[in-house]
């Protein structure tokens, strides 16, 4: 009697499936690394911008206080957000009356029209400081601000 050799064999294509399994896994597991760490440059991004114009603004106030504003809604005169309430509760933001809240509107007259986020960016004038509202979660670690984000190292990237 002669064995047909033809095709593969279950054994062989059971093999396969799992080596395909384990690309898969190794694949997606390498793109949640690279999507966590893009996110976090692109915060870190944006509150540097931030803090650089901020450091503008604060020298323009201190040179010229009767001609220029801080930009923003002082913290302890904003209700429009929940979280910056909890953030002043938890002790994020610790002088609510040097922060201030920066709005669509505030980013635009900024110049940082491409940061198109409400309400999300607080920013202290006096130390330059700017907290992220809604943080950026690393190992169980919630950090909203610039000092704590530009520290954190994505690993898979």
């Amino acid at each position: 009697m002669k064995l047909n050799e033809k095709g593969i064999t279950i054994v062989a294509l059971v093999i396969m499936i799992i080596i395909m399994i384990i690309l898969a896994g190794v694949s997606i597991t390498a793109g949640v690394g690279v999507l966590k760490s893009t996110k976090l440059q692109n915060i870190n991004v944006n509150m540097l911008l931030i803090e650089a114009k901020a450091k503008t603004i604060a020298e323009e106030t201190n040179f010229d206080a009767e001609n220029t504003q801080l930009i923003g809604t002082k913290v302890s005169e904003y209700s429009g957000n929940k979280k910056v309430s909890q953030l002043v509760t938890d002790g994020i933001i610790e002088n609510p009356e040097e922060c201030y809240v920066l709005s669509k509107e505030d980013l635009n007259s900024m110049g940082l029209s491409k940061i198109n986020e409400e309400a999300k960016y607080i920013v202290n004038y006096k130390t330059s400081e700017v907290i992220y509202v809604d943080g950026f979660e690393q190992d169980g670690k919630t950090y909203y601000k610039l000092s704590e984000t530009k520290q954190l190292n994505i690993e898979g990237n």
